[in-house]
């Protein structure tokens, strides 16, 4: 076996020095105002769908060895929340067309909760391993200037994160759970075109969220949550359900999604990189209940009904050893919020809005990535 390149272990020391300072200015007091808006004495949302950061990594990459390590360590800040996270990608190529990959994300996640507004506020935080991805990749055409995707996230990540007393547990919202509790598949197309001094990026996506339990056949909660209830229907009882809805009752609907990006390559040793990501879910998105025990999943007051993100990058190019800072800030339609008389009433979250303009420039995300090769 050959001796792995110190170009690694100097990737892995800044991966951590990166690392520590994004959780060092993440442990700091940040001010947050209540994260979950209440419309009609209820709503502790959390899915709210989205678009994710949009940051992709765009420029030279890395040259030579036959795996290849990226490691992401992204902040991000909102009005309501703050976290951080980790994720290595290990990668190889079989052949000089196809690229199989593992990404593994650690996360913390911190914000304040209040799920109704006769509920006094309070302090949350998590964090830990996420949802565990593997991804495929081929490009296709004589120029190899196409490729095609497919990537498959599994429910490693717990997603019943609980706090408060013995007597009075309450189920953190969406966006504080370190996993889905589902399966996802995303199929992917990419594609670029050269020009003089840059090149152009196009991509479209589809995301299908699905459950599984081909072993047991039953609803992970069966002897716990629901141990007192009756528990009847392809809820409690499964082994497979082509559909998002995870053993809490949760739904993540299916999305597509399109990206546009152009990364300038004029000046040697840098690659600058700007893009736009869109996301359409292609249903409402449900929460479960916020009470540990009682099966009562209703439309998500947070979600929106698209969501889109501009991102801003810049690589500084070396062929051992790159590293790609990013800032990314979201734009997203204003939430629907819930129908005060009829909470499970789905039209308000359907209609297509404006933008939340009082939103915008208070959320971004910054991110820092590195790149090595070895063997």
């Amino acid at each position: 076996m050959k001796t792995i390149s110190k170009n690694v272990w100097v990737m892995s020391a800044l991966a951590a020095v990166c690392s520590l300072a994004f959780i060092a200015g993440f442990m700091a007091p940040v001010e947050v105002a209540t994260p979950w808006e209440s419309i009609g004495g209820c709503g502790a949302g959390g899915s709210g769908g989205g678009a994710g950061d949009g940051i992709k990594w765009i420029g030279q990459g890395v040259s030579g060895g036959y795996l290849e390590v990226e490691a992401f360590t992204k902040y991000t800040v909102g009005q309501n929340f703050s976290g951080v996270t980790l994720t290595p990608h290990l990668s190889m190529k079989p052949t000089w067309s196809t690229k199989l990959g593992l990404s593994i994300p650690w996360m913390s996640h911190r914000g304040e909760v209040q799920y109704r507004t006769n509920q006094i506020p309070a302090d949350r935080s998590t964090g830990g391993l996420g949802d565990i991805s593997i991804d495929f990749s081929k490009t296709i055409g004589s120029g190899g200037a196409a490729s095609l995707s497919a990537s498959l996230s599994l429910p490693t990540g717990q997603y019943d994160i609980k706090r408060g007393t013995d007597a009075a547990e309450m189920i953190l919202p969406g966006s504080f759970q370190k996993g889905s509790g589902l399966y996802s598949l995303t199929l992917g197309w990419d594609y670029s075109r050269d020009t003089d001094k840059g090149i152009w990026l196009y991509g479209l996506t589809y995301t299908h969220p699905f459950a599984m339990h081909l072993i047991s056949g039953e609803n992970e909660f069966n002897d716990t949550y629901w141990k007192n209830m009756e528990r009847k229907g392809d809820r409690f009882n499964y082994r497979f359900k082509p559909y998002g809805e995870n053993d809490l009752g949760a739904y993540t609907p299916p999305t597509v999604g399109g990206s546009i990006a152009y990364g300038y390559r004029g000046r040697a040793g840098i690659v600058q990189s700007v893009g736009l990501n869109f996301s359409v879910p292609l249903g409402v998105a449900w929460i479960s209940s916020e009470t540990a025990g009682t099966y009562d999943p209703r439309p998500d007051p947070d979600h929106q009904a698209w969501a889109a993100a501009i991102a801003y990058g810049i690589e500084f190019s070396n062929a051992d050893f790159p590293v790609f800072l990013a800032l990314s800030i979201p734009i997203h339609d204003k939430a629907g919020g819930a129908n005060s008389q009829d909470e499970y009433d789905e039209t308000p979250m359907k209609k297509w809005n404006a933008p939340d303009w009082s939103d915008i420039g208070q959320q971004w995300t910054i991110a820092v990535g590195v790149k090595g090769s070895f063997f």
